[in-house]
């Protein structure tokens, strides 16, 4: 199953990503006051991640490898 990235814009998050698998929010990207990109498990996680890197791209790849092959 593929995860898709989509840009959402939350008043007081300048910068955010929905992470979803087929349709279904199951986390977002969003980037700290220092400009690392942080992964945030589940729909309405806000305060803890799950792994970071500032690199975007390489962020993106480490999500697509844990998340994409659950149910």
């Amino acid at each position: 199953m593929s995860i898709e990235f989509r840009e959402h814009y939350t008043l007081g998050q300048p910068f955010q990503l929905r992470v979803a698998r087929s349709g279904v929010v199951i986390g977002h990207v969003r980037r700290n006051a220092g400009g690392v990109f942080q992964y945030y498990r589940g729909e309405f996680n806000e305060l803890t991640y799950e792994f970071q890197d500032p690199d975007l791209d390489k962020l993106k790849e480490r999500i697509e490898q844990t998340e994409g092959h659950q149910p």
